[in-house]
């Protein structure tokens, strides 16, 4: 009788611990998805310029409309705030298991795609959004180091040679997608800090990275028009154009 109620309470003791385990996690993936959707862009816009950058250029709420409508430092600002969005509470997480007072009971990278879909579908926009091209690259950089290096690495090359951000943008997302995959196949345990960036991405998160990496490429379809149609916005031809006047 004891050894039957004894297994009862060690049962009940694991249930609640899974339950309270759920809860958490549940709250967290939440606070990423509302901090992912944070219109940085449109926030600091009206806050240090007193403009709705929605209203100018391509009226996208990202670091390319707001580098073009509100100036290089503010843009950067913006891209930077994106960045942390898709960091923010993985950086929580990771805190909370190196110091073992919480482990989650789901991949991490959950939390990072939760923020991602706040910025495409934000709360504070009726569910518009933007790309979310910086937000992911938040999510690769702390998760996956090499991937985010090597797509930031691809961006610069091919937004340098073409001026053209949409595409720099999809070279960049292609480039995490076969990073990551290479990794898996190739990258070592993470049992120290520089196996950390070669480290092997779970299956999961390979499958996920690439989910998501379409849904980037599938925000860029217009941009694709654009291109084909010659009426896409050049950085390159901009610059270009001041220099002469």
């Amino acid at each position: 009788m004891c050894l039957k109620e004894g297994a009862l309470a060690a049962n009940i003791m694991l249930l609640t611990t899974l339950a309270q385990d759920a809860i958490i996690a549940s709250l967290l993936i939440i606070l990423s998805y509302i901090v992912g959707s944070i219109p940085f862009g449109i926030v600091i816009g009206k806050g240090i310029c007193k403009i709705d950058i929605r209203e100018h250029g391509s009226k996208n709420i990202g670091t390319t409309n707001a580098i073009r409508v509100l100036g290089k430092k503010v843009g950067f600002l913006v891209f930077f705030c994106d960045v942390f969005k898709g960091m923010f509470v993985i950086l929580i997480i990771k805190l909370l298991q190196y110091f073992s007072i919480w482990q989650t009971p789901c991949d991490v990278f959950f939390y990072g795609a939760a923020a991602i879909i706040g910025h495409c579908f934000s709360i504070f926009l009726k569910f518009k959004g933007g790309k979310a091209v910086a937000t992911s690259l938040g999510v690769v950089l702390v998760l996956t180091p090499i991937p985010a290096i090597a797509c930031l690495v691809i961006f610069l090359i091919i937004l340098y040679s073409t001026g053209y951000v949409s595409l720099a943008s999809t070279g960049a997302t292609i480039t995490v997608i076969a990073t990551t995959w290479i990794l898996y196949g190739f990258g070592v345990d993470p049992t120290n800090f520089l196996n950390y960036f070669i480290a092997k991405p779970s299956l999961l998160v390979s499958v996920l990275y690439s989910i998501l990496s379409l849904l980037i490429i599938f925000k860029h379809f217009k941009n694709y028009k654009r291109l084909l149609n010659h009426t896409e916005s050049n950085f390159k031809k901009k610059k270009q154009k001041m220099n002469v006047e």
